[in-house]
């Protein structure tokens, strides 16, 4: 009873959009403390167990009197609930967690070199470390909307496989930059490079695929950089965008960031995965976070860039000190 009640504080949390809350209160259970009674009625301490990754940061966050007003309402008013007090759930099995650095890339802006194409060219890059949370939150919205279905009074059908900001309508926009807002800033990094197109030279972008191994190269070396690596890491792209030579194009990636490692002598292992956006909830949260960018250089619009600039490491517009226009978009 004790974990399906946790279960309903989490709910409740969530609708008042406090995710950081609900998450760190995952398969936790409480018991009850009686410090004072009489027969009729008891004053408790509410004992309840978090997991150990969780603990430290639950005891470090003054008692919240809402909190504690939706654990009483728990209870009849024979229990009065005094307090609470976090505890290391000891009965958990505890996962092996290593230190390896995450690495999810996303792309945004297009390649058309001319005054009908984007302005901007940005590699997006979303740096995180396990255990990945919140997680639950975005994959449960998903099902969510797909139950929605069933209701009979609802008749335009809804059938999302996975989250793209460019796609989703304003409702489930709204909703996925809540959650992510949530996320704790210490627990996430996002590096922006940043192409002003015309600068580019004819010369090196004249191949597409050049162009964006080229510059994911050195995007990629540029954040290992800014992050000082010193940890194993695991980079995770979305498809490769262009479709000629993608087995070249990935050999060139992987010879890059061999090279990086080499030229700065790091003893770090690495590898390197494309895969499709809907199989990673991470690629979804940095093509949110990557089209919240390129809106505010592309359209001037920081509405939803306001959420999440609180994570930014760095917005690169690596040719800003260049004069030479080749032409006026």
């Amino acid at each position: 009873m004790s974990k399906e009640n946790i279960k309903i504080v989490q709910n409740i949390l969530k609708a008042q959009n406090k995710y950081n809350l609900a998450i760190k209160l995952q398969n936790s259970y409480y018991k009850l403390r009686v410090i004072d009674g009489m027969d009729e009625w008891e004053r408790c301490i509410l004992d309840i167990f978090v997991h150990p990754n969780h603990y430290l940061d639950l005891k470090s966050i003054k008692e919240n009197k809402e909190l504690l007003e939706i654990f009483q309402g728990l209870f009849d008013s024979n229990t009065y609930i005094d307090g609470y007090e976090f505890k290391i759930n000891t009965k958990m099995d505890i996962q092996n967690i290593n230190n390896t650095t995450y690495i999810f890339v996303d792309e945004s802006g297009d390649m058309d070199f001319s005054h009908k194409g984007s302005k901007y060219y940005l590699f997006n890059f979303l740096v995180k470390k396990r255990p990945f949370k919140l997680h639950e939150y975005i994959s449960n919205y998903r099902y969510e909307l797909l139950e929605k279905n069933l209701d009979p009074l609802i008749r335009s059908r809804i059938n999302i496989e996975y989250f793209h900001a460019n796609k989703d309508n304003k409702h489930i926009k709204n909703e996925i930059f809540t959650i992510i807002s949530t996320f704790n800033k210490e627990n996430i990094k996002v590096y922006s490079y940043i192409l002003e197109k015309e600068k580019v030279s004819p010369d090196k972008r004249k191949s597409k695929e050049h162009f964006y191994i080229d510059n994911l190269i050195y995007s990629i070396g540029k954040l290992l950089t800014k992050l000082n690596i010193d940890t194993d890491f695991v980079i995770i792209t979305d498809n490769l965008p262009v479709e000629n030579n993608k087995k070249k194009q990935e050999k060139a990636l992987k010879l890059g960031v061999h090279n990086y490692i080499k030229e700065n002598n790091l003893h770090l292992r690495y590898d390197i995965f494309h895969h499709c956006s809907a199989s990673s909830v991470n690629l979804q949260i940095i093509d949110y976070i990557g089209w919240a960018i390129n809106r505010k250089y592309e359209h001037h619009d920081d509405t939803y860039y306001k959420q999440v600039d609180k994570y930014i490491l760095s917005e690169d517009i690596v040719t800003k000190d260049r004069k030479k226009k080749y032409y006026e978009k």
